[in-house]
This record gives structure tokens, C-alpha cells and sequence, in this order.
């Protein structure tokens, strides 16, 4: 089946600012967004929405692929329940080491406050950033 075309930003933009747009209409452009891989853009969506089975879906990612930023975006939604859990965000960097992310993994021990491993993504960063490999 041939997935629709997204929304411009200027449609996208003009939809989120919307105040008669349904919650329906919102989750449905959410998941648009998030099966052409958006999650950005799913999760404002799913914001707008107060949709917690999308966020749900964008936190579920983000520990998977160890994307700091897809979390922070997730852990703002007020029904999050582990938003501020360093264990959370330990898990998260030690999956961005696994995946070689190490600017994720380095912004997820500062925010788990685990200071040795926080040293060893920054030292692997660095070896990454000066090798030319970044």
C-alpha cells in the first residue's frame, strides 16, 4: 500500500497551532509521521494530542537506539513515568556506547549523573572527533 505524502511544514505548522483540530486528526498525523520515520514531528503531534501510547512509542525507540534527544522530547509528556529515572537514562547511554553514539551516550550520563561512564563516552568521543571520523 502507497503511503500519503507528509504535510509541508507550513501545513504541519498550521495544524499544530490549530485549536479546532480534532485529537483523532492529531494522533492520525502522529502516526503518519511516525511510520515515514518523523519521530520528531510524530511526537508533536502526540503531544498535542496528549497521546500516551505515542509517546509511548517515540520513548520505546528512543532506548532502543539510544537517542537522547527522542527521549528528552518523550519525557516532557506529563504522563511519562520515567522521564527523570537515571537508571533510564544510564540504560539509554550504555545502549548509545553499544551503538557507537557517543555524543548520545555522553549526554545521557550526565543527565544519569554516573561520572565513570560519563568519562568514557567523552574519552571515546574524543578519540572519534579527533580521528576524523566524526
Amino acid at each position: 500500500m502507497k503511503q500519503k505524502p507528509l504535510l509541508s511544514s507550513r501545513k504541519r505548522r498550521a495544524l499544530l497551532y490549530d485549536k479546532k483540530i480534532t485529537r483523532e486528526e492529531l494522533i492520525r498525523h502522529g502516526d503518519a509521521f511516525f511510520d515515514h520515520g518523523r519521530y520528531v514531528e510524530a511526537a508533536e503531534f502526540y503531544g498535542k494530542a496528549r497521546h500516551t501510547e505515542g509517546m509511548d512509542r517515540i520513548r520505546a525507540l528512543a532506548k532502543e537506539t539510544g537517542d537522547t534527544f527522542l527521549l528528552e522530547i518523550a519525557s516532557k509528556d506529563p504522563s511519562c513515568p520515567d522521564g527523570g529515572d537515571p537508571t533510564v537514562w544510564e540504560a539509554v547511554g550504555r545502549k548509545a556506547l553499544e551503538l557507537q553514539k557517543y555524543s548520545h551516550a555522553v549526554r545521557a550520563f550526565r543527565k544519569a549523573g554516573n561520572e565513570t561512564l560519563l568519562e568514557e563516552a567523552q574519552r571515546l568521543l574524543k578519540g572519534v572527533t579527533h580521528s576524523g571520523k566524526a
